[in-house]
């Protein structure tokens, strides 16, 4: 399982720490239609299964901003229930 799996799945906390390795902004229409407007944040992380770092995307809807920082700073990912992105806190 991922660890994200496991912190939505109450096993974890409900935050991981991580650093920020990239910032992709999108803006597009999907096949539906619909306007995808955000960030994706790429970050790595030690991870038990991974020799080296684990590396993940996550995707910040518009009214969740990036905190004052830096590319290779260390910041907090907070998710909600369902895994999603919720807070971002620089560490």
């Amino acid at each position: 399982m991922s660890p994200i799996h496991d912190m939505v799945a109450g096993k974890e906390n409900k935050y991981m720490q991580v650093k920020l390795v990239g910032v992709q902004h999108v803006n597009f229409t999907n096949n539906s239609g619909e306007t995808i407007h955000g960030t994706n944040i790429f970050c790595s992380f030690k991870d038990e299964n991974v020799e080296g770092l684990r590396t993940e995307k996550f995707f910040l809807r518009p009214e969740i901003k990036l905190p004052d920082c830096k590319l290779n700073d260390t910041i907090e990912i907070s998710f909600n229930m369902k895994g999603k992105v919720e807070m971002l806190y620089k560490a």
